[in-house]
């Protein structure tokens, strides 16, 4: 898979106007070691820009940035798929070859005069988690040549040492990171405990020159870039789903409408043990900020632990997702009895960007789905939150039977100052349509107009009605209510910009995951707000096989569409009653990489 990604080669020449000299000294020698400080994606040795604040105290503002480094170019690790452990622990930066140059971030020294024939200086990261997180490079090249092979770049270790005509010149390194913030990292030989501990992705390059008895330091701190959700306010590049094989009419439905939408680049099959794609990862990405003005970007997913599909999704992705410009984090994992719903990555969406009482979320925030009274939350959060970037909002999506928030809630682009809006299940809406079809007289028609088969014999409205499904609603639309009071405090939208589509749910029985009380629903018809966003004006949605009235019309269908209409939306819609049945709908049969940002978040 190809994804366009903006890539820049580092700097290629060092050298300091003739008169000007850095204030960073320590001893008779003047040692500058220097970072992407200020984020302007380059490193300035010519003037002070990057010798300021945050260059050895790193900052949501300030601080140089740098890349996990963890993709897999050439589809090396793919061959290591009769390993599963070996897999899973293969990517770019898993060993100390650099396969990959175009995401190192740039490191220099500034030139060194007077030295004596004897100096040596020394490049190192003292401390042992972060030393074991992060790859230093040299170029092997000379200053002159352009680097950009992975044969051009030895690893830098902390006893490797640079002469005095190095020195002289000035240092050209590259930096990347062995993974993200997050990062589980066993007990080190000196640690004082064996509990692992997790790198927060600082890390702290000392510059040393000994000359004589002469030994002068300075110092650089960065951080490695936040993983960060994709929202919808991204466009979409690729879409992935599920096995022609498994439903060529569905799949044919989810490929006509991608290529409406104007997405040029095949949907891609992926072959595994669930067609419910979405719930198998979630797609993130790291970026840093490039020469004029660019971003240097790398798409990165992280799979689901979810129950008997833990290995599968992990093994999924690595052998046909992760590929060159994509990587792949395998931080969250599960115990192979783990069976909780709540970590599919259904169980995740991601509000646009915002700011809201003095708070700025840049690249959007995260909302999932939790019981935190029952001590019930995703296994990926703490992961989440170690980006510190997304400060994920917990809701209670218990009541559902899927237990996902892509169940009932959904983020859509706007053409408004905010730029985006909400679309949220409205189960007594849907109720009223039924109720208003009963008193024109169609209470003894099924309430669906799919066809009748041997294995299916659809309810009549009047009995749909009759066995509480209005009660059922009103106990879904206090529920729903307590999370949109809740987004409506956490990021101030008001009601004019949150939109209502009719979803009808009713009583599970026998429900397999345990609830927030004894209250649990599934959705009747096909899920409305569970289809997919592919542009900021079009949504493929799936068919709801409501109700005709008597102008031959699916009224369900017709209140589904009206309602996007309001938001700024078209639909298509596509039948998925096959996937339906199995408690999925189209946003469940999908998942997408979206267009990498172009400018760069604060902090990210």
């Amino acid at each position: 898979m190809r994804v366009a990604v903006f890539t820049a080669v580092l700097p290629l020449v060092i050298a300091i106007p003739s008169g000007q000299t850095p204030e960073c000294t320590n001893g008779t020698s003047q040692v500058v070691i220097l970072a992407d400080t200020n984020r302007d994606g380059k490193v300035d040795i010519k003037g002070t820009s990057d010798l300021g604040e945050g260059k050895q105290t790193w900052t949501n503002e300030s601080g140089a940035l740098f890349l996990p480094n963890i993709g897999d170019t050439s589809d090396r690790c793919r061959n290591l798929h009769g390993y599963k452990r070996l897999l899973l622990a293969c990517n770019d930066a898993s060993d100390d070859v650099q396969r990959a140059p175009k995401y190192l971030a740039p490191l220099l020294t500034t030139p060194i005069d007077g030295l004596s024939a004897s100096a040596v200086g020394r490049i190192s990261v003292s401390d042992p988690i972060a030393r074991q997180n992060v790859r230093i490079f040299r170029p092997k090249a000379s200053p002159e040549s352009k680097e950009g092979q992975a044969d051009d770049w030895t690893i830098v270790d902390n006893d490797m040492t640079f002469s005095a005509e190095e020195l002289a010149k000035g240092l050209r390194l590259g930096i990347d990171a062995r993974a993200t913030r997050g990062h589980l990292v066993d007990a080190t030989s000196d640690s004082k405990t064996d509990t692992p501990r997790t790198w927060d992705g600082r890390v702290t390059v000392d510059f040393s020159v000994t000359d004589g008895e002469t030994n002068s330091t300075d110092s650089v701190m960065l951080r490695v870039a936040p993983l960060l959700t994709q929202n919808h306010l991204q466009p979409v590049t690729k879409v992935f789903t599920f096995v022609r094989d498994q439903n060529i009419e569905i799949f044919d439905g989810i490929a006509a409408g991608v290529k409406k939408a104007g997405i040029n680049e095949p949907v891609q099959e992926i072959v595994g043990a669930s067609s419910f794609v979405q719930d198998l990862f979630e797609t993130m990405y790291a970026s840093i900020p490039g020469p004029d003005g660019s971003v240097i970007s790398l798409p990165i997913i992280l799979p689901a632990p979810i129950n008997s599909l833990t290995k599968e999704a992990l093994m999924e992705v690595a052998t046909q997702i992760r590929s060159t410009g994509v990587g792949m984090v395998a931080d969250v994992l599960a115990p192979t009895t783990n069976e909780e719903t709540l970590d599919s990555m259904g169980n995740l969406e991601t509000i646009p960007p915002y700011e809201h009482n003095g708070k700025k979320f840049p690249a959007g925030r995260i909302v999932m789905g939790a019981n935190q009274t029952a001590g019930r939350v995703p296994r990926a959060l703490p992961l989440l939150e170690a980006q510190e970037m997304q400060d994920p909002i917990l809701v209670d999506s218990t009541w559902l039977e899927v237990q996902h928030v892509d169940e009932f809630i959904q983020f859509l682009p706007a053409k408004s100052p905010r730029k985006w809006s909400i679309m949220v299940a409205d189960p007594l809406a849907a109720v009223k349509i039924l109720e208003e079809a009963k008193a024109e007289g169609h209470g003894d028609k099924p309430f669906t107009s799919l066809p009748k088969t041997q294995r299916f014999r659809p309810f009549t409205v009047n009995r749909i009605l009759e066995i509480g499904v209005k009660e059922v609603s009103e106990e879904c639309a206090r529920r729903i209510a307590g999370t949109i009071e809740m987004l409506k405090r956490e990021t101030g939208i008001s009601d004019d910009e949150i939109f209502r589509v009719p979803v009808l749910y009713s009583r599970t029985t026998n429900p397999s995951n345990p609830s927030n009380g004894d209250f649990q629903v599934g959705a009747l018809y096909p899920n409305a707000v569970n289809g997919l966003v592919l542009t900021d004006s079009f949504y493929l949605a799936p068919k709801q096989w409501g109700l005709p009235n008597t102008a031959v019309t699916d009224t369900m269908q017709q209140a589904v569409e009206d309602t996007y209409r309001k938001a700024g939306f078209s639909v298509e819609f596509t039948d998925d009653w096959y996937y339906h049945r199995k408690k999925g709908d189209i946003h469940c049969l999908t998942n997408v990489l979206r267009e990498i940002p172009g400018s760069q978040a604060a902090g990210a």
